[in-house]
């Protein structure tokens, strides 16, 4: 089985609210399947749809589990193991997390680590979208027919400062570099008060979504490379107290040391370098 990645940079306008749309394309002979995919927590959301009529199946409780057409992904903190059955597309649209309160007015809360049918969590709406993406070939007009869809979610933006907004931006513009102690001192609000708006509107802690981005910003810095990395120097570089510290957090979040992700690379979902404009 041949299999390809690519992601797309969204418009100006829609750059506040999506980090990218990819497609995952799986070329195969019948009902060929792929080597079992690994997706990484990376501290987004994501709204994925299937463009053609052969599935992907995701492992449950240790059991192959069909996936819908199209769903919704909360933020996970675990990784995802699942494959491909045959030729198909997916396509993916990454959301920043605060883009689904803004442009949706629905909090992500009840799917912390989870998913769920696309149009059950967002709306009926979403069966339009769906139905205009299903079976086109070219990814422009794919692209296109997304952003005309997520433009017309502008009439839901509140302009009134959020906090919670402020602080998930402020974590990833600090790499997840930042105390949670410190967050709550700059928006001059209660450690308690954030952390409490901060699960009602994600299902997890800032704490926790602080450690899956310095996780995601420390996997990016190696996937440049192409040598081993000093795993000493990507520790301090990313502030972790020191390499054995960095070794367990990364072991957490991919299920496996630094050192077997860099080498294994075609297992896993996302690789930055493949982003077009």
């Amino acid at each position: 089985m041949n299999t390809s990645y690519q992601e797309f940079t969204p418009s100006t306008a829609l750059q506040p609210f999506v980090e990218c749309y990819w497609l995952h394309h799986f070329e195969a002979i019948g009902q060929q399947e792929s080597p079992v995919q690994r997706c990484l927590p990376f501290g987004a959301l994501e709204l994925i749809l299937h463009l053609d009529d052969n599935p992907a199946y995701v492992l449950m409780n240790n059991q192959w589990q069909k996936l819908p057409q199209a769903f919704f992904v909360g933020l996970y903190r675990d990784t995802v193991h699942w494959k491909a059955v045959g030729t198909g597309r997916k396509f993916g649209i990454r959301l920043k997390p605060e883009s689904i309160l803004q442009l949706f007015a629905v909090p992500a809360a009840s799917l912390f680590n989870n998913f769920t049918e696309l149009d059950s969590f967002l709306g009926r709406d979403m069966n339009r979208l769906i139905d205009n993406l299903y079976g086109l070939t070219d990814m422009q007009a794919v692209i296109e027919r997304t952003e005309q869809f997520l433009l017309k979610q502008f009439r839901n933006l509140k302009s009134e400062r959020n906090y919670v907004f402020e602080a998930t931006r402020l974590i990833r513009q600090a790499k997840g570099n930042l105390s949670i102690e410190a967050l709550s001192t700059h928006l001059s609000i209660s450690k308690r008060q954030l952390e409490r708006s901060f699960k009602d509107s994600y299902g997890t802690s800032p704490k926790m979504y602080q450690r899956i981005i310095r996780f995601r910003n420390a996997y990016e810095s190696f996937q440049q490379t192409a040598t081993t990395p000093n795993w000493l120097d990507v520790s301090y570089n990313f502030g972790y107290a020191d390499q054995a510290h960095f070794i367990r957090d990364f072991k957490e979040f991919s299920d496996d040391v630094p050192t077997l992700v860099f080498q294994d690379t075609n297992q896993y979902f996302r690789r930055p370098e493949r982003r077009l404009a």
